[in-house]
């Protein structure tokens, strides 16, 4: 019985061995060069099983020395193989969390023009170097023990100090489960109703990685006592939260075909089944890579202009403002010739914060620069009445008394200012795209069809055709829940869709505990009933409100290679 153990083992330290040795010369090439899809989309599962058995590598390590490592070690050494694997364990919940930061981070700076972070991917090669060396030493040890006999099971030898601060963290790591557990419960649609969901789903995999890694580590600390209930329950626990964290992941492929379906049946399969789509400079092969996700989605060199002031107030409610608004253009673009589609976009915040930049997803118009659009982020004038929000962190230079009214008026004040100056961006005002999120997405619907169906076109520039509507989880009728009024149909916009409105492409999270997902079928509906343009609605599984916050993550890249195929229908480039 115990041979048979002892080759398990050895077949399971040869896998996790080659899972590393396939992960880190993926991650070396991609350092070299990197390319979007390493061994097709397969890199990115190898990437997952390779973190995925070094976290089970180091907590089986105390185990296998009294199986695979049966001759007697020296205190010393044993103790050095222990903390070892307290230190993998330590590191792989550290960068589980620091990883997903550093790449939001890097996504989102609108100066970093490969939106990556060298140190993530660095990292990464790390672990997978350590897990390597790690099943490499279990193998050798196999090999060279196998016909000595077992040495009795090693047994905790700390004591006094040290087993206070080994409760210590003890106690801490289970704190940190029942965070865990707390993620879990958003993940499977359980809404907060608080802008921590923003931040759950679409990390779902760095979250069940590090859990799994937390409950493993307080067995590892909990050694002598392996054979308690606690340590059972412990380690049932975070394999639950591990698996509830994969169900977002594992959901993916519904995902797509659902998204698929609904796209074809408003806007056709031209667009989809056109291959030469796929060669095209910044567009994406397939709708989601696992690589990506781990590594970040990478963007190239562009032209970017931050910070440029497109109006200020002296009057009224507007005295005092500055609206700035930053703009991408594609590389190369010398001549003052009007001949790039224009993507607008409008960030969220409860009309009450945000900004345009980081809290806009920036790598978002990093995207479509690449692709070759110009791309205007904006600012406009947030309400600062509401004491629930006195305290955000949004530019003192956009705060007033502003309703839903003003916000618009705003954005036209923009709208008016790129068509007196299109030429210096080389921008198609025949070509216009306007996009937002939630509040953002509310105010881009109201924009859009306050242009084409003309009934604010005095406020509105109608010089700017717009053709296509791009709202995510748009916020429709729910500026009144904190206090900003404005017109009905600027309130809720759906009211605008009329025989003139231009094709929309909806983005919404099945599990959106914000902005309730009905807003977004209401505006479907108005499409269908008033209106001759397509209208596809994309679900997301699991998704939460903002679940487009980490753009590699599988929501923004499934929406994004819809979205680009999207725009590209009306305005190909």
């Amino acid at each position: 019985m115990q041979i048979k153990t002892q080759k398990n083992f050895l077949i399971l330290f040869i896998i996790i061995f080659g899972f590393d040795l396939l992960a880190l010369t993926g991650g070396a090439a991609y350092l070299i060069h990197p390319a979007q899809y390493l061994f097709g989309n397969l890199y990115g599962y190898i990437i997952l099983m390779a973190l995925l058995g070094n976290i089970v590598l180091a907590y089986l390590g105390g185990f296998t020395a009294k199986t695979v490592s049966p001759v007697k070690a020296a205190p010393a050494d044993k103790s050095m193989r222990r903390y070892l694997d307290y230190c993998y364990l330590l590191m792989h919940i550290i960068s589980m969390l620091l990883i997903p930061i550093l790449i939001t981070l890097a996504s989102s700076d609108a100066q970093n023009k490969t939106s990556q972070s060298i140190f993530v991917i660095c990292l990464y090669n790390f672990i997978f170097l350590f897990g390597a060396a790690n099943a490499g030493l279990q193998i050798r040890n196999y090999f060279i023990n196998r016909k000595s006999n077992p040495e009795k099971p090693e047994q905790n030898q700390s004591g006094g100090r040290g087993n206070v601060m080994r409760w210590i963290a003890v106690v801490f790591l289970c704190l940190c489960l029942v965070i865990g557990f707390y993620f879990s419960y958003i993940i499977l649609g359980k809404s907060t109703g608080n802008m921590i969901e923003v931040f759950i789903p679409e990390y779902a995999v760095f979250w069940g990685l590090q859990m799994l890694g937390v409950s493993l580590l307080i067995n590892r600390l909990r050694w002598r006592n392996n054979r308690s209930v606690l340590n059972k329950i412990i380690l049932a626990a975070g394999i639950i939260i591990f698996i509830i964290c994969m169900v977002p992941l594992a959901s993916i492929p519904v995902t797509i075909r659902n998204a698929d379906a609904a796209y074809r049946e408003a806007f056709g399969g031209s667009s989809l089944d056109d291959k030469t789509i796929d060669e095209k400079p910044g567009f994406m092969r397939h709708p989601f890579s696992l690589q990506d996700y781990f590594f970040g989605t990478r963007t190239f060199d562009y032209t970017v202009r931050e910070n440029v002031l497109y109006y200020e107030g002296y009057y009224g409610k507007d005295a005092g403002i500055k609206l700035y608004f930053d703009a991408y253009m594609p590389l190369g673009d010398t001549e003052l010739s009007a001949q790039n589609p224009v993507l607008i976009r409008i960030h969220g915040g409860a009309w009450t914060m945000g900004d345009k930049g980081f809290s806009n997803y920036a790598e978002v118009n990093k995207h479509f620069v690449n692709q070759g659009y110009v791309v205007f982020d904006i600012q406009y004038g947030l309400n600062d009445q509401n004491p629930s929000f006195a305290s955000s962190a949004s530019p003192s230079n956009v705060k007033g008394n502003f309703d839903i009214d003003d916000m618009v008026r705003h954005i036209g004040i923009f709208t008016s200012y790129l068509s007196d100056h299109a030429g210096g961006y080389n921008a198609d005002l025949n070509s216009v795209f306007i996009s937002g999120g939630s509040a953002g997405g509310q105010l881009a619907i109201a924009a859009a069809l306050g242009i084409t169906g003309g009934k604010y076109t005095d406020i509105l520039d109608p010089r700017l055709h717009v053709i296509g509507l791009i709202p995510f989880y748009p916020a429709n009728s729910l500026s009144p829940n904190v206090g900003i009024g404005g017109t009905p149909d600027l309130i809720d916009p759906a009211a605008l869709v009329d025989e003139y409105s231009p094709p929309c492409l909806i983005y919404h999270g099945t599990h959106d505990g914000i902005v309730n997902p009905k807003y977004a079928s209401i505006l479907q509906n108005a499409y269908k009933e008033k209106s001759g343009a397509p209208c596809a609605l994309l679900w997301m599984n699991f998704a939460s409100h903002g679940s487009d916050f980490f753009t590699p993550g599988y929501y923004n890249q499934i929406f994004m290679y819809y979205m680009e195929r999207f725009m590209n229908k009306y305005a190909p480039l």
